[in-house]
């Protein structure tokens, strides 16, 4: 049997679709998978049954699942059409268990971004795309799952960021650099949230961000995306720091081809952004360069490799001057500038042994340089610092039995940091993994653990062992119920550690004898579709933290990042979407509810909003496009007093509630004939006023005009 899988929009192949063929008779079942080639063409040989289940499955698609009776040694060929479709139950995802599986057998709560929703909203930061996902909101440019984390200026985090699954943190603060990772290559992001160290280690103890890109390296193609805008000027007199209109615009130009090489092919971009910014000072200028070959090395192997160049320069922005000059640094900050330098290689080669093993091996190299002139010198720089981090692992996936697969594996990282506020320090990692999935009729359990080390220069060495326990129920028609159970840490980054710098007013000192993190997550959750038109998804969850790390004001004035804080986050979380029953209308909508309790203070903990709620609407009909975005998030109670109460930030207790509405409208003329689309988008539509950080305004209202072609 063989067949071609296209999209019902516009008859294009579906490139990566994941075709199952199951057996319906026998006691035995015979069952076997492919994934669409770059025509969009699979092919299955020996089928020895007659009645067989055809189930076709793609992110960003409607499940297409067909019952086919074959004919002794019959060769059938069937053409599949799949709808769009947002929220399929049915989708693929790769993250949760580090293998392909079905989206309804993952025992945690996971979200998906598709590249449709990056590309109709016009993003140009991967952090932009994460600030619609349920359960997920930021605090500047630091991301915040479920309440995991609050604010720690630039350093650390408690998300791992992933790129095909290879972690992309800086070796020196050990923050995610959203900028350095170019959107027009991003197939879609898996987002799992909950300790995930049990099979990614530290810095997953909040969670799991893995930004998948794109595979269609084979198809010719030239895309080109063109953008411009100005953000309006603030309604407030003594806000208007400048007469004229502030301007963001980019360009960005991505090529795809066959190399001639086998089946390699290459894909390519270049992408340039500039932003004056709506604050004083607080400007960009973006230049990406992203390329990447995939294509088979031998009989079914294959080799992935891509690298990335990123530079920025950009102006810095801390706090207001005060509340009447909200759009205005202090003045003794003004004229501060950073400028970076990011690289990163990577290469992934997987190796189907046989019908029963598979391994992978995944190897990076990131390079991360960075200076500003903040506390300046007499040679114009101020804090520098230069990091090399190499990343090197070994997975396996073993199917056991039909019922049993075992994954396990291996990886170590280097770091080797020279900065004059981290010091010259090097240290390294090193762990290994298991994880067994086993099925019992329609309960799908899953049980692990990870054995990590930890050693950073002038520290002893930490050592943790995570074990986690996962099962999924199935109770038929697509609809599943999840819990799951599993412990998590962070080991301190090195700019947790020895970071000694000054800056905005604020004295930061080295601690030595940081601590790493620990926690405790437990959830219980139901997936249930509504029909044919969407499903509903629900979770209760408790995460428990020991040592968490926060900076802190030291009595004689200086901060330091301390282990102080024992606490515990609870809350619950509704996600539903629907296409009301038709082909041209979405609806999606989520709430999350948080109880972040420090248990050491009695109090709810920093930077952490109790409620989010997300609703977005999508039109697509014929050539027209529209959709409209809202986003509630609910005041923080708690923050750095301290900062306030120093003078260091004046007005730094105003806050209120974000309510925030994002509108698009737009054309897409490739169904006529012309490969063009053109959208209109304002975001904060409604001029809404509000904070992620004390003294910092979020982005006010501005317009934008995209153009986009392919060629």
């Amino acid at each position: 049997m063989d067949g071609v899988v296209r999209s019902a929009e516009d008859s294009s192949a579906i490139v990566g679709a994941t075709v199952i063929v199951q057996s319906k008779d026998g006691q035995n079942p015979e069952r076997v998978g492919a994934l669409t080639k770059s025509d969009g063409s699979f092919s299955f040989t020996r089928l020895t049954r007659r009645n067989y289940r055809l189930a076709v499955s793609m992110v960003g698609y409607r499940k297409f699942d067909e019952t086919l009776t074959l004919s002794l040694n019959e060769k059938k060929s069937i053409e599949i059409f799949l709808k769009p479709s947002p929220f399929e139950t049915q989708q693929v995802v790769v993250t949760a268990s580090k293998r392909r599986q079905l989206l309804t057998e993952v025992p945690v709560s996971i979200s998906l971004v598709s590249s449709s929703s990056i590309q109709r909203r016009n993003i140009i930061s991967l952090d932009d795309a994460l600030r619609y996902v349920p359960g997920v909101n930021f605090v500047q440019d630091q991301v915040n799952i479920r309440g995991s984390s609050g604010y720690a200026r630039g350093i650390g985090s408690r998300v791992l960021l992933l790129v095909d699954g290879i972690p992309l943190l800086a070796g020196d603060t050990g923050e995610a650099v959203w900028e350095s990772i170019p959107v027009s290559d991003i197939d879609h992001i898996e987002i799992v949230k909950g300790a995930g160290s049990a099979l990614y280690g530290s810095s997953a103890l909040g969670g799991v961000i893995d930004v998948i890109t794109k595979s269609d390296v084979l198809v010719n193609s030239t895309d080109v995306k063109l953008y411009g805008g100005f953000y309006e000027q603030p309604r407030y007199s003594e806000w208007q720091w400048s007469s004229k209109h502030r301007f963001f615009q980019g360009a960005a130009v991505t090529h795809s081809q066959p190399l001639g090489l086998g089946n390699f092919g290459i894909t390519a971009s270049l992408s340039y952004k500039k932003d004056d910014g709506y604050i004083q000072n607080d400007y960009f200028r973006r230049l990406n360069f992203f390329v990447k070959s995939v294509g088979n090395v031998g009989e079914n192997q294959s080799l992935k490799i891509f690298a990335d160049v990123f530079n920025q320069y950009s102006g810095n922005f801390l706090y207001w001057r005060d509340l009447n000059h909200a759009l205005q640094p202090d003045s003794s900050t003004l004229g501060q500038w950073v400028n970076s330098t990011r690289a990163n290689i990577a290469e992934i080669y997987t190796n189907v042994a046989n019908s029963k093993f598979i391994y992978v091996v995944r190897g990076s190299y990131y390079f991360n340089h960075w200076y500003d002139n903040f506390g300046q010198t007499s040679s114009g720089i101020g804090d520098t610092s230069t990091s090399n981090v190499g990343y090197l692992e070994f997975q396996g996936t073993l199917n056991l039995d039909p019922s049993t697969i075992l994954t396990f594996g291996a990886d170590g990282e280097l770091d080797f940091i020279n900065s004059n506020i981290f010091t010259t320090k090097q240290s390294n990692s090193g762990a290994m993994y298991f994880q067994v999935e086993r099925k019992f009729g329609r309960l799908h359990t899953t049980a692990g653990a990870r054995y990590d080390y930890e050693k950073i220069q002038g520290k002893s060495a930490f050592n943790q062992l995570n074990p986690k326990l996962g099962l999924v129920y199935d109770l038929g028609g697509e609809a599943s119920v999840r819990a799951s159970i599993g412990t998590g840490f962070r080991a301190p980054s090195l700019g947790e550690t020895y970071a000694s710098t000054q800056t905005g007013g604020i004295l930061i000192v080295a601690n030595p004898g940081l601590l790493p993190e620990r926690s405790l997550s437990e959830e219980i959750g139901a997936r249930i579709p509504i029909g044919f038109v969407g499903y509903v998804d629900a979770a209760i969850f408790q995460n428990n933290y020991w040592d968490m790390i926060e900076p802190q004001f030291r009595t004689d004035g200086k901060i330091t990042f301390q282990n102080v804080t024992r606490a515990r986050v609870q809350g619950y979380e509704i996600d539903a979407a629907s296409d009301a029953g038709t082909d041209f209308l979405t609806l999606t909508a989520s709430y999350t509810y948080i109880y972040p309790l420090d248990l050491t203070t009695n109090s709810i903990l920093k930077y952490r909003s109790r409620e989010l709620f997300y609703a977005s609407a999508n039109f697509e009909k014929s050539i027209y496009r529209a959709s409209v975005d809202f986003r509630y998030i609910s005041a923080f109670e708690n923050y750095d007093r301290d900062l306030v109460q120093l003078g260091i930030v004046k007005n730094g207790n105003k806050r209120v509630p974000a309510y925030v509405t994002d509108l698009r409208a737009g054309v897409d003329l490739t169904s006529l004939g012309y490969p063009v689309e053109v959208s209109f988008i304002v975001n904060n539509a409604f001029e809404y006023y509000y904070v992620e950080m004390i003294g910092n305004i979020a982005p006010i209202r501005n317009y934008s005009l995209v153009l986009s072609t392919n060629f």
